[in-house]
């Protein structure tokens, strides 16, 4: 018989396949059940999304409406306005609970709703034409939540994932306008999740408007052990082995970031199917790695000549040295670096590029094979 691959990355990992943070997904789906508004602060690729996705799951079993929209998606302020006032209504159905206020909305905003009787699918378009202001009415649209919920009888939970790209629309009178209406909305939850943490720390300042508007959370990697024993549970179903050599070399090229455990895990699994090895060693994880790398090489290439030679001289020094030795005088003397504030220069200039990001206060690779190749390219 052959078991689907366990391991799922660049995609929302269901329940059954979430691996720990089981204290992140218990606070994160009390504070949503109690109406708090949460700042959910995380690197790409540490599985930010997926944690949302299942606490949304788990509140949907308690009755509460639930509202998932990614602010990136929207290439205008009037479209994302629209699509928040679509998935609302549609979360807060059936048509018949909420008929009454749709058509008082309708009244205020003045929108064109269509509403499908077969589908249940509400439509929504605010207004046309480049020259379209919608700031008069974000205030109704963002109100709508509260509206619902105080008089359909329910409660609700809204994610606004990737919120840092908020500001692309019209900085701070947005968040002004989601700000004012969001903190009157007792019985609606919403988490603002965001994948670039500085930016997301600029919006929390003590002069932008979400200035105290409710808890942090900052993911944090998952610990070695609980990927250990995910990885080994699943193979163990396959009636496979795989030794602890074998998952240091994992876990090490990963970095522990969830999307790289998941990627290299899920192909190791493809080459244990097509090869049926039953006892899995640090060589054929070595091997699978390697195939990864050169699978990427063409796109590290063209990265790489795009950089400039202090970029990539600080880039090879991380690779090689890693971040707490980066700034020492042997490192920068060894990779020709120049001053600290050179290193410094570097360093912002890369991660402006979503090369490298931070974590714990210090540099790492968003794309943890990156450094794996750049190590083989000067082998």
């Amino acid at each position: 018989m052959t078991l689907e691959n366990p391991f799922v990355f660049g995609e929302i990992i269901d329940d059954a396949r979430f691996v720990d943070r089981t204290d992140e997904l218990d606070q994160l789906v009390r504070d949503l059940a109690d109406g708090q508004k949460v700042f959910l602060l995380s690197p790409r690729r540490f599985g930010k999304s997926s944690l949302v996705a299942v606490a949304m799951l788990k509140l949907r079993k308690r009755h509460i409406h639930t509202v998932n929209l990614t602010v990136s998606s929207y290439s205008s302020y009037a479209q994302f306005l629209e699509k928040f006032a679509e998935k609302v209504l549609r979360a807060a159905g059936p048509w018949e609970r909420v008929k009454d206020w749709i058509s008082r909305f309708g009244r205020q905003v003045k929108p064109d709703i269509n509403y499908n009787i077969g589908t249940g699918e509400v439509n929504v378009s605010i207004g046309k034409g480049t020259g379209f202001d919608p700031t008069p009415i974000a205030p109704d649209v963002f109100a709508l939540p509260g509206e619902l919920t105080n008089n359909a009888g329910f409660r609700m939970a809204i994610c606004l994932d990737e919120f840092q790209q908020i500001s692309e629309f019209d900085g701070g009178s947005v968040e002004n306008a989601i700000r004012n209406q969001v903190q009157q909305q007792r019985e609606v939850g919403y988490v603002f999740a965001g994948s670039q943490p500085s930016l997301m720390q600029e919006m929390l300042s003590s002069k932008r408007p979400f200035h105290k508007a409710g808890p942090q959370m900052f993911l944090d990697k998952i610990p070695a052990e609980a990927w250990r024993e995910f990885i080994k549970s699943q193979f163990r179903r396959r009636g496979r082995t795989i030794d602890d050599g074998a998952l240091s070399a994992l876990l090490g090229t990963a970095d522990l970031i969830p999307y790289d455990v998941q990627r290299i895990a899920h192909e190791l699994w493809d080459y244990a199917e097509i090869t049926d090895k039953r006892a899995l060693n640090t060589s054929e994880v070595k091997s699978v790695i390697d195939k990864l790398v050169i699978g990427q090489s063409t796109y590290y290439e063209l990265l790489w000549e795009q950089l400039p030679a202090r970029q990539r001289a600080t880039l090879q020094a991380l690779a090689h040295r890693g971040a707490s030795e980066i700034y020492s005088q042997t490192v920068r003397e060894e990779f020709r670096l120049g001053p600290a504030s050179s290193v410094q220069k570097a360093l912002q200039s890369v991660d402006a590029r979503d090369i490298l990001d931070r974590y714990r206060g210090e540099y790492f690779f968003l794309d943890p094979l990156l450094p794996y190749w750049i190590r083989s390219k000067a082998a």
